[in-house]
């Protein structure tokens, strides 16, 4: 295939392992859909390099992909460490795409120092792409606390939403603290109170983006839960599960400590995170 401009293309980590053949999967289909092209890379450490030839298995088997949807790509192999060689090409990507596993030093890349470097680092928003549990979930679940970075995963949600034509879910996780059912089993004030907090929260972060994707459908989704749970939980009924980089309140280390450890590892669709 021709060489490519970088400038908003889809970045695919691949090796040929079955995960990043789901990542390939995912990369094409999304390239297809938007009218993007892939540039996939196969990293190989730079002590190895000069013992081996450039994979023509590789390429065929990810020109192969791409022709059955129709879109457009690049492959090429490159030595170096891995962190540094994807993050160097996604400078100007419009995503970064890898799978959950991969083979050889990248066995681990997102359950380890791997994919939390990417997590933090990447220039661009990172998707991790794992089967659905639900293969025929039509909607997209964004997490939105308030913040800007959230903000920015919700029109994220709503850009790929305008192309696949599915719902998207502003999903709201908010700790309702200590309940005790009053004598009449009614809840108590305060818990109400954040309920109520938490759906006018919803509205506002909506109402940032709808103007400008009118065609989307976006549904509120105001969770009484931790946000692990909520947005695990909701991954299960999803095409893709997007979040920022960052958040606020009881979201604030969501891809930097244990909450998007348990996302990454855990969730049952694909995974964005964005900046």
């Amino acid at each position: 295939m021709n060489q490519l401009s970088a400038e908003g293309v889809i970045l695919l980590a691949y090796d040929g392992s079955p995960h990043s053949g789901a990542a390939l999967e995912w990369a094409a289909a999304t390239a297809a859909l938007e009218g993007r092209s892939v540039r996939a890379v196969s990293v190989v450490e730079a002590r190895a390099s000069a013992d081996r030839d450039v994979d023509d298995d590789l390429q065929r088997r990810f020109e192969a992909v791409l022709a059955a949807v129709g879109a457009d790509g690049a492959f090429e192999e490159l030595a170096g460490d891995v962190e540094a060689v994807l993050l160097e090409r996604s400078r100007h990507a419009h995503v970064l795409v890898v799978g959950t596993r991969g083979r050889g030093r990248t066995a681990n890349t997102l359950l380890g120092s791997v994919s939390q470097h990417l997590a933090r680092h990447a220039p661009c928003p990172l998707i991790v792409v794992c089967p659905p549990a639900n293969p025929a979930a039509a909607r997209i679940v964004a997490g939105v606390d308030g913040s800007l970075q959230s903000i920015a995963a919700l029109k994220f949600a709503c850009h790929r939403a305008s192309f696949t034509k599915e719902a998207v879910v502003a999903l709201h996780a908010w700790k309702p603290g200590h309940v005790d059912l009053g004598y009449s089993g009614q809840l108590p004030e305060a818990v109400g109170q954040r309920s109520e907090a938490a759906g006018a929260l919803l509205d506002e972060c909506i109402s940032q983006v709808r103007a400008e994707y009118p065609d989307v459908a976006i549904e509120p989704d105001s969770v009484p839960s931790p946000p692990t749970k909520a947005l695990t939980d909701a991954s299960a009924y999803a095409s893709l599960v997007v979040t920022g980089s960052r958040g606020r309140g009881v979201v604030a280390g969501l891809l930097l400590g244990s909450v998007s450890q348990h996302l990454l590892n855990h969730a049952q669709s694909p995974v964005a995170v964005t900046r």
